[in-house]
Protein backbone atom coordinates (compact mmCIF):
# COMPACT_ATOMS: atom_id res chain seq x y z
CA UNK A 1 0.00 0.00 0.00
CA UNK A 2 2.84 2.33 1.17
CA UNK A 3 4.63 2.13 -2.05
CA UNK A 4 1.23 2.32 -4.48
CA UNK A 5 0.45 5.85 -2.63
CA UNK A 6 4.09 6.79 -3.60
CA UNK A 7 3.88 5.70 -6.87
CA UNK A 8 0.61 7.42 -7.54
CA UNK A 9 1.77 11.22 -5.75
CA UNK A 10 5.58 11.05 -6.22
CA UNK A 11 7.53 10.86 -9.33
CA UNK A 12 10.63 10.67 -10.21
CA UNK A 13 12.93 12.47 -13.38
CA UNK A 14 16.38 12.74 -13.90
CA UNK A 15 18.69 16.11 -14.37
CA UNK A 16 21.32 15.37 -16.33
CA UNK A 17 23.04 19.08 -17.49
CA UNK A 18 24.13 22.06 -15.77
CA UNK A 19 21.23 23.89 -17.19
CA UNK A 20 18.93 22.18 -15.70
CA UNK A 21 20.54 21.85 -12.41
CA UNK A 22 20.62 25.77 -12.34
CA UNK A 23 17.26 26.29 -13.36
CA UNK A 24 16.11 24.29 -9.48
CA UNK A 25 18.50 26.46 -8.17
CA UNK A 26 15.77 28.44 -5.72
CA UNK A 27 13.93 25.02 -5.20
CA UNK A 28 16.89 23.32 -4.10
CA UNK A 29 17.87 25.89 -1.49
CA UNK A 30 14.44 25.15 -0.24
CA UNK A 31 14.74 21.83 -0.17
CA UNK A 32 18.31 21.98 1.77
CA UNK A 33 16.48 24.29 4.57
CA UNK A 34 13.81 21.25 4.96
CA UNK A 35 15.79 18.46 4.85
CA UNK A 36 15.56 15.70 7.31
CA UNK A 37 19.46 16.04 7.48
CA UNK A 38 22.16 19.11 6.43
CA UNK A 39 24.29 18.47 3.82
CA UNK A 40 25.95 21.61 2.63
CA UNK A 41 28.07 19.65 -0.44
CA UNK A 42 24.78 18.83 -2.19
CA UNK A 43 23.54 22.30 -1.53
CA UNK A 44 22.84 23.84 -5.14
CA UNK A 45 25.92 26.07 -5.08
CA UNK A 46 28.07 23.29 -4.36
CA UNK A 47 26.56 21.05 -6.75
CA UNK A 48 26.97 23.53 -9.46
CA UNK A 49 30.48 24.15 -8.71
CA UNK A 50 31.16 20.59 -8.64
CA UNK A 51 29.73 19.82 -11.61
CA UNK A 52 31.17 22.73 -13.36
CA UNK A 53 34.35 22.90 -12.70
CA UNK A 54 35.54 19.32 -11.17
CA UNK A 55 35.84 16.25 -13.48
CA UNK A 56 33.10 13.41 -12.63
CA UNK A 57 31.09 10.70 -14.37
CA UNK A 58 28.31 10.83 -16.07
CA UNK A 59 25.74 12.96 -13.65
CA UNK A 60 22.47 11.02 -13.27
CA UNK A 61 20.53 13.68 -10.74
CA UNK A 62 17.42 12.00 -9.48
CA UNK A 63 15.53 14.84 -8.25
CA UNK A 64 11.17 13.42 -6.79
CA UNK A 65 8.67 15.62 -6.83
CA UNK A 66 4.91 15.67 -5.05
CA UNK A 67 1.92 15.57 -7.21
CA UNK A 68 1.85 19.03 -6.45
CA UNK A 69 4.97 20.16 -7.71
CA UNK A 70 6.95 20.60 -4.99
CA UNK A 71 10.73 19.47 -4.97
CA UNK A 72 10.96 16.88 -1.96
CA UNK A 73 14.01 15.22 -2.92
CA UNK A 74 17.36 14.98 -4.44
CA UNK A 75 19.88 12.05 -5.00
CA UNK A 76 22.59 13.48 -6.91
CA UNK A 77 24.24 10.11 -8.79
CA UNK A 78 26.97 9.22 -11.63
CA UNK A 79 26.80 6.65 -14.03
CA UNK A 80 29.45 4.13 -13.48
CA UNK A 81 29.80 1.29 -16.34
CA UNK A 82 31.61 -1.23 -13.92
CA UNK A 83 31.04 -1.29 -9.63
CA UNK A 84 34.41 -2.42 -8.41
CA UNK A 85 36.07 -4.58 -11.57
CA UNK A 86 32.91 -6.17 -11.99
CA UNK A 87 30.72 -5.81 -15.60
CA UNK A 88 27.61 -4.10 -13.34
CA UNK A 89 26.18 -0.76 -13.81
CA UNK A 90 25.60 1.04 -10.69
CA UNK A 91 24.45 4.37 -10.11
CA UNK A 92 26.61 5.93 -7.09
CA UNK A 93 26.41 9.00 -5.29
CA UNK A 94 28.24 11.99 -6.95
CA UNK A 95 30.99 12.87 -5.25
CA UNK A 96 34.90 14.54 -6.39
CA UNK A 97 37.98 15.19 -3.59
CA UNK A 98 36.33 18.03 -2.43
CA UNK A 99 33.00 16.60 -0.87
CA UNK A 100 32.86 14.90 2.56
CA UNK A 101 29.52 13.95 2.82
CA UNK A 102 27.13 11.95 0.10
CA UNK A 103 23.94 12.28 2.29
CA UNK A 104 20.42 13.26 -0.15
CA UNK A 105 18.49 15.88 0.43
CA UNK A 106 14.84 14.64 1.74
CA UNK A 107 12.14 16.94 3.03
CA UNK A 108 11.31 16.13 6.31
CA UNK A 109 7.16 16.35 5.53
CA UNK A 110 7.37 13.74 2.72
CA UNK A 111 10.65 11.71 3.80
CA UNK A 112 9.31 8.27 3.92
CA UNK A 113 7.00 8.55 0.56
CA UNK A 114 10.36 10.11 -0.95
CA UNK A 115 12.35 7.06 -0.56
CA UNK A 116 9.62 4.50 -1.26
CA UNK A 117 9.30 6.45 -4.58
CA UNK A 118 13.31 6.31 -5.40
CA UNK A 119 13.36 2.69 -4.88
CA UNK A 120 9.73 2.29 -6.77
CA UNK A 121 11.93 3.97 -9.60
CA UNK A 122 14.85 1.48 -9.23
CA UNK A 123 12.55 -1.51 -9.16
CA UNK A 124 10.37 -0.53 -11.94
CA UNK A 125 13.04 -0.55 -14.39
CA UNK A 126 12.64 3.46 -14.78
CA UNK A 127 16.43 4.14 -13.71
CA UNK A 128 19.83 3.72 -15.82
CA UNK A 129 20.83 0.97 -13.22
CA UNK A 130 19.43 -1.22 -10.83
CA UNK A 131 22.24 -1.45 -8.47
CA UNK A 132 22.81 1.87 -6.35
CA UNK A 133 26.06 2.77 -4.41
CA UNK A 134 25.26 4.72 -1.57
CA UNK A 135 28.63 5.80 -0.09
CA UNK A 136 30.09 8.24 2.40
CA UNK A 137 26.57 8.65 4.00
CA UNK A 138 25.23 9.04 7.44
CA UNK A 139 24.23 5.93 9.53
CA UNK A 140 22.15 5.48 12.37
CA UNK A 141 20.40 8.84 11.18
CA UNK A 142 17.07 9.55 9.68
CA UNK A 143 18.11 8.81 6.22
CA UNK A 144 19.36 5.22 6.89
CA UNK A 145 16.73 4.96 9.39
CA UNK A 146 14.20 5.23 7.10
CA UNK A 147 15.92 3.17 3.71
CA UNK A 148 16.10 0.88 6.59
CA UNK A 149 12.33 0.71 7.25
CA UNK A 150 11.69 0.75 3.50
CA UNK A 151 14.17 -2.41 2.24
CA UNK A 152 12.45 -4.06 5.41
CA UNK A 153 8.74 -3.80 3.43
CA UNK A 154 10.57 -5.53 0.13
CA UNK A 155 12.14 -8.59 1.07
CA UNK A 156 13.40 -9.26 -2.68
CA UNK A 157 15.91 -6.50 -2.12
CA UNK A 158 19.46 -7.08 -0.93
CA UNK A 159 21.75 -4.58 0.77
CA UNK A 160 24.97 -4.56 2.26
CA UNK A 161 26.72 -1.98 4.90
CA UNK A 162 29.73 -1.06 5.93
CA UNK A 163 30.18 1.35 8.80
CA UNK A 164 32.74 3.68 10.59
CA UNK A 165 33.07 6.44 12.64
CA UNK A 166 34.45 10.12 11.91
CA UNK A 167 35.20 13.20 14.45
CA UNK A 168 32.99 15.65 15.04
CA UNK A 169 32.81 18.69 17.38
CA UNK A 170 30.08 19.04 19.83
CA UNK A 171 28.95 21.97 21.91
CA UNK A 172 27.64 20.66 24.83
CA UNK A 173 31.32 19.03 25.25
CA UNK A 174 34.22 20.78 27.30
CA UNK A 175 36.10 22.40 24.54
CA UNK A 176 39.40 20.88 25.96
CA UNK A 177 37.66 17.50 27.26
CA UNK A 178 39.32 16.11 24.15
CA UNK A 179 42.59 16.25 25.49
CA UNK A 180 44.45 15.95 28.90
CA UNK A 181 46.07 18.19 31.27
CA UNK A 182 49.40 17.01 30.30
CA UNK A 183 48.59 17.81 26.62
CA UNK A 184 47.17 20.88 27.13
CA UNK A 185 49.87 22.58 29.48
CA UNK A 186 52.06 21.69 26.32
CA UNK A 187 49.54 23.30 24.13
CA UNK A 188 50.07 26.48 26.11
CA UNK A 189 54.10 26.21 26.84
CA UNK A 190 54.33 25.35 22.29
CA UNK A 191 51.78 28.96 22.48
CA UNK A 192 54.19 30.92 24.44
CA UNK A 193 57.04 29.69 22.32
CA UNK A 194 55.73 31.05 19.36
CA UNK A 195 55.10 34.44 21.23
CA UNK A 196 58.90 34.14 21.80
CA UNK A 197 59.44 34.29 17.96
CA UNK A 198 57.02 37.56 17.36
CA UNK A 199 53.82 39.00 17.85
CA UNK A 200 50.97 35.80 18.17
CA UNK A 201 47.01 36.63 17.25
CA UNK A 202 44.19 34.55 15.90
CA UNK A 203 42.04 36.55 13.85
CA UNK A 204 38.31 35.62 12.03
CA UNK A 205 37.11 36.93 9.19
CA UNK A 206 34.76 39.85 9.80
CA UNK A 207 31.14 39.14 7.96
CA UNK A 208 31.78 42.35 6.15
CA UNK A 209 35.24 42.05 5.42
CA UNK A 210 35.80 41.13 2.11
CA UNK A 211 37.23 37.48 1.42
CA UNK A 212 39.62 37.67 -1.95
CA UNK A 213 42.65 38.68 0.60
CA UNK A 214 41.73 35.24 2.87
CA UNK A 215 41.13 32.57 -0.18
CA UNK A 216 44.47 34.10 -1.52
CA UNK A 217 46.31 33.64 1.68
CA UNK A 218 44.96 30.45 2.24
CA UNK A 219 45.32 28.96 -1.29
CA UNK A 220 48.96 30.19 -0.55
CA UNK A 221 49.76 28.56 2.23
CA UNK A 222 48.34 25.25 1.61
CA UNK A 223 50.08 25.24 -1.42
CA UNK A 224 53.48 27.03 0.17
CA UNK A 225 53.64 23.20 2.49
CA UNK A 226 53.92 19.66 1.70
CA UNK A 227 50.62 19.71 -0.50
CA UNK A 228 52.34 22.21 -2.77
CA UNK A 229 55.12 19.70 -3.01
CA UNK A 230 52.97 16.67 -3.64
CA UNK A 231 50.61 18.83 -6.60
CA UNK A 232 47.75 17.42 -4.16
CA UNK A 233 47.16 21.88 -3.20
CA UNK A 234 44.18 23.17 -4.03
CA UNK A 235 46.31 25.70 -5.92
CA UNK A 236 47.91 23.31 -7.52
CA UNK A 237 45.52 22.76 -10.42
CA UNK A 238 43.44 25.35 -11.99
CA UNK A 239 40.30 23.87 -12.11
CA UNK A 240 40.47 23.22 -8.01
CA UNK A 241 41.70 26.86 -7.75
CA UNK A 242 38.84 27.96 -9.50
CA UNK A 243 36.36 25.73 -7.44
CA UNK A 244 37.48 26.65 -3.59
CA UNK A 245 37.47 30.36 -5.15
CA UNK A 246 33.99 29.87 -6.38
CA UNK A 247 32.51 28.24 -3.37
CA UNK A 248 33.78 29.87 -0.56
CA UNK A 249 32.76 33.17 -2.50
CA UNK A 250 29.28 32.12 -2.94
CA UNK A 251 29.33 30.57 1.10
CA UNK A 252 30.70 34.21 2.37
CA UNK A 253 27.74 36.01 0.10
CA UNK A 254 25.37 33.61 2.09
CA UNK A 255 26.78 34.42 5.06
CA UNK A 256 27.92 30.71 5.44
CA UNK A 257 31.64 30.98 5.07
CA UNK A 258 33.98 31.05 8.12
CA UNK A 259 37.58 31.81 7.98
CA UNK A 260 39.87 32.05 11.07
CA UNK A 261 43.43 31.98 10.59
CA UNK A 262 46.82 32.33 13.35
CA UNK A 263 49.04 34.37 12.86
CA UNK A 264 52.76 35.15 13.56
CA UNK A 265 53.45 39.21 13.04
CA UNK A 266 50.79 39.90 10.68
CA UNK A 267 51.27 36.78 8.51
CA UNK A 268 49.02 33.77 8.58
CA UNK A 269 50.66 30.39 9.56
CA UNK A 270 47.71 28.25 9.92
CA UNK A 271 44.40 29.18 8.73
CA UNK A 272 40.92 27.02 8.98
CA UNK A 273 37.51 27.46 6.30
CA UNK A 274 34.55 26.23 7.54
CA UNK A 275 31.02 26.12 5.86
CA UNK A 276 28.02 26.95 8.25
CA UNK A 277 25.04 24.68 7.62
CA UNK A 278 21.83 26.17 10.09
CA UNK A 279 22.97 25.03 13.41
CA UNK A 280 26.01 22.80 12.28
CA UNK A 281 29.13 22.81 10.44
CA UNK A 282 31.50 21.66 8.40
CA UNK A 283 35.04 21.84 8.41
CA UNK A 284 35.93 22.09 5.03
CA UNK A 285 39.69 22.79 4.82
CA UNK A 286 42.84 23.29 7.06
CA UNK A 287 46.35 24.41 5.93
CA UNK A 288 49.86 25.69 7.89
CA UNK A 289 53.14 26.51 7.36
CA UNK A 290 55.23 23.67 8.06
CA UNK A 291 58.70 25.59 8.77
CA UNK A 292 56.41 26.18 12.27
CA UNK A 293 55.30 22.64 12.75
CA UNK A 294 57.44 22.11 16.02
CA UNK A 295 54.68 24.90 17.45
CA UNK A 296 51.55 22.60 16.22
CA UNK A 297 49.97 25.76 14.80
CA UNK A 298 47.25 23.53 13.16
CA UNK A 299 46.57 22.21 16.60
CA UNK A 300 46.57 25.78 18.49
CA UNK A 301 44.00 27.07 15.62
CA UNK A 302 41.92 24.03 16.45
CA UNK A 303 41.77 25.02 19.57
CA UNK A 304 41.04 28.06 19.50
CA UNK A 305 38.07 27.20 16.70
CA UNK A 306 36.53 25.06 19.49
CA UNK A 307 36.53 28.13 22.32
CA UNK A 308 35.20 30.62 19.21
CA UNK A 309 32.45 28.79 18.71
CA UNK A 310 31.58 28.30 21.98
CA UNK A 311 31.44 31.91 22.65
CA UNK A 312 30.33 33.64 19.65
CA UNK A 313 28.48 31.18 17.90
CA UNK A 314 26.75 29.75 20.47
CA UNK A 315 23.71 28.34 17.80
CA UNK A 316 26.77 26.04 16.36
CA UNK A 317 25.79 23.02 18.52
CA UNK A 318 28.04 20.76 16.13
CA UNK A 319 30.79 20.51 13.39
CA UNK A 320 31.80 17.48 11.07
CA UNK A 321 34.98 17.08 11.10
CA UNK A 322 35.13 15.95 7.08
CA UNK A 323 37.98 14.20 8.54
CA UNK A 324 39.60 10.82 7.44
CA UNK A 325 38.69 7.95 10.46
CA UNK A 326 42.41 7.91 11.43
CA UNK A 327 43.08 11.22 11.51
CA UNK A 328 45.35 11.70 14.77
CA UNK A 329 45.00 15.51 15.97
CA UNK A 330 40.69 15.44 15.06
CA UNK A 331 40.12 12.18 17.20
CA UNK A 332 41.92 13.22 19.84
CA UNK A 333 40.85 16.81 20.15
CA UNK A 334 36.89 16.11 19.52
CA UNK A 335 35.41 13.00 21.58
CA UNK A 336 31.85 13.36 19.28
CA UNK A 337 31.89 11.00 16.71
CA UNK A 338 29.55 10.65 13.59
CA UNK A 339 28.77 7.16 12.19
CA UNK A 340 29.36 7.14 8.57
CA UNK A 341 28.82 4.46 6.16
CA UNK A 342 28.65 2.55 2.85
CA UNK A 343 24.91 0.98 1.84
CA UNK A 344 25.13 -0.97 -1.09
CA UNK A 345 21.11 -2.14 -2.51
CA UNK A 346 19.69 -3.73 -5.65
CA UNK A 347 15.84 -4.95 -5.81
CA UNK A 348 16.66 -8.83 -7.04
CA UNK A 349 17.67 -10.15 -10.14
CA UNK A 350 21.21 -10.15 -11.66
CA UNK A 351 22.57 -7.06 -9.89
CA UNK A 352 21.11 -8.82 -6.37
CA UNK A 353 22.66 -12.10 -7.00
CA UNK A 354 26.09 -10.30 -7.37
CA UNK A 355 25.78 -8.28 -4.47
CA UNK A 356 24.72 -11.39 -2.14
CA UNK A 357 27.59 -13.07 -3.55
CA UNK A 358 29.62 -9.86 -2.50
CA UNK A 359 31.16 -10.64 0.38
CA UNK A 360 32.70 -13.62 -0.39
CA UNK A 361 34.08 -12.41 -3.66
CA UNK A 362 35.66 -9.71 -1.74
CA UNK A 363 36.89 -12.57 1.31
CA UNK A 364 38.53 -15.00 -1.96
CA UNK A 365 40.26 -11.92 -3.36
CA UNK A 366 41.79 -10.61 -0.66
CA UNK A 367 43.11 -14.55 0.45
CA UNK A 368 44.55 -14.75 -2.93
CA UNK A 369 46.08 -11.47 -2.62
CA UNK A 370 47.39 -12.62 0.40
CA UNK A 371 49.06 -15.89 -0.70
CA UNK A 372 50.33 -14.18 -3.99
CA UNK A 373 52.19 -11.84 -1.55
CA UNK A 374 53.31 -14.69 0.44
CA UNK A 375 54.68 -16.46 -2.66
CA UNK A 376 56.66 -13.38 -4.08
Amino acid sequence: MHRTSAARTYAVRVVTTRDDLAALAPELDALAFESIEPNVFYESWMLQAGLARLPTAAARIAVVRHQSGALVGLFPFELIRRFQGLPLPALRLWRHDYCFLCTPLVHRAHAEPTVQALLDWVESGGSPARFLDLDLVTSAAPFADLLTRELGRRPAWVQYRRTYQRAMFLADSDSRAGISAKHSKEMRRLERRLAEAGRVAYRVAAPDEPVEPWLEAFLALEASGWKGRAGTALASVSHTRQFFLDIATEAARRRRLQLLALELDGAPIAMKCNLLAGNGAFAFKIAFDDRFARYSPGMLLELFTMRHLATAHPEIRWMDSCADRSHFMINRLWRGRRDMGTIWIAPGGVAGLMLRCWPHYHRLSRLVRRLRQRAA
